[in-house]
């Protein structure tokens, strides 16, 4: 045999196993191949946090060691507080609205735990999505020195919670959430799933004092202004839906019975002009929006996550004026990715985002995967 057929026999033994290979896995999600020391770097993270409210032995003048020991005395533990089943029905009970919440709340804990859930923030977020978090909370003391009605205000009324425990063998999830944020993030060994993702602010733009001009989301608000600005006249014929803005987003369980929290993803489908048949100025903007989005987690998620979409295959809907400080509203939609964002309220000067999956939220497709993998013979 010549080297020439050798060589022949085995290009076509190569493309044959490629082709085998990927014929036997052909809906092969990104998402289920993240770095394993992702989620490593969160369980370290996480475990920590759950270690600190444990017994300890108290040093000299150390006050906070031992407290779990008074905590009983009184009926009260923080390690509880943090711990739900991996399943608990308060794990789909996400909220943006000011009200008290499951889990431990950053007003309760120490000064060791509080800097130890920065950094589990950071196992996941990245520089851009730690700072748009930590200035949310911010906007959180302005309204506490506008507002006296007696809503939990303030950047100490934020809330952790684990569903289920931290582990690298087994699905776990966690939430990060409080008045205007809300991180729902759920894990399992080299998959990791980051939808519902709210931000909002309250004001949108400080209107006064030495913050004035300060605009957390300024981003998102001036990337959809600037696309439908680009747009000539056909296009925005296409584009805008509706001359008035929503009151609120879409996908929200705000007011809605339980049993409806889930209507969104039948009811609400891709409007306004396809992304494909922008100009490539256009669709660049989309592209930067969508990053903009999506890098709010750290490079391993956001890469896979954009590795599963392609803007040609959005759409993009415009509600309301396309005036800066006028009610207006858009959305970027396709199949299965859905990001909303309005500015209605107080006079357009109240923002709410939020990203959604239709097959992904909570983890629903992680999970359905994981555990029929489990249970393979």
């Amino acid at each position: 045999m010549t080297r020439k057929l050798i060589l022949s026999l085995s290009a076509s033994l190569l493309v044959s196993t490629t082709v085998s290979s990927q014929e036997a896995v052909p809906d092969a999600n990104p998402l289920d191949g993240i770095d394993i020391r992702v989620t490593g770097e969160m369980v370290k993270a996480a475990q920590a946090i759950l270690e600190s409210t444990r017994d300890g032995v108290p040093q000299q003048g150390d006050r906070d060691a031992g407290t779990n020991r008074v905590e009983r005395m009184v009926g009260y533990s923080r390690e509880a507080l943090l711990s739900l089943p991996a399943e608990d029905e308060a794990k789909r009970d996400w909220v943006y609205w000011p009200r008290f919440r499951v889990g431990l709340t950053l007003e309760y804990m120490t000064a060791e735990q509080r800097m130890l859930v920065h950094d589990f923030l950071q196992t996941s977020l990245s520089a851009v999505g730690y700072l748009k978090t930590v200035h949310v909370m911010q906007t959180e003391e302005i309204l506490n020195l506008w507002e006296d009605i007696g809503l939990p205000r303030g950047n100490e009324k934020y809330w952790l919670v684990f569903f289920g425990t931290p582990s690298m063998d087994e699905p776990w999830a966690w939430r990060f959430e409080g008045h205007h944020v809300s991180l729902n993030v759920s894990v399992a060994p080299g998959s990791v799933r980051v939808t519902p993702t709210f931000f909002g602010a309250d004001p949108a733009e400080v209107p006064q004092g030495p913050m004035a001009g300060f605009r957390p989301h300024a981003a998102v608000e001036d990337l959809g202004r600037t696309l439908i600005l680009s747009m000539d006249a056909p296009q925005r014929e296409v584009a805008i839906v509706d001359d008035q803005a929503p009151r609120e987003i879409f996908a929200t369980n705000l007011g809605r019975p339980r049993d409806d929290w889930d209507a969104w993803k039948q009811a609400l489908q891709p409007e306004g002009v396809a992304v494909e048949d922008l100009r490539p100025e256009q669709r660049h903007m989309v592209q930067r929006l969508l990053d903009e989005v999506v890098r709010t987690y750290r490079p391993e998620i956001s890469e896979a996550y954009l590795n599963t979409i392609d803007v040609d295959d959005l759409s993009f809907a415009w509600m309301g004026s396309t005036n800066r400080r006028e009610p207006h509203y858009y959305r970027l939609q396709g199949v299965d990715f859905v990001f909303e964002y309005d500015n209605v309220q107080d006079n357009a000067n109240h923002i709410h985002t939020v990203w959604r999956s239709k097959s992904g939220d909570f983890g629903d497709d992680l999970l359905s995967r994981h555990y029929q993998s489990a249970h393979l013979p």
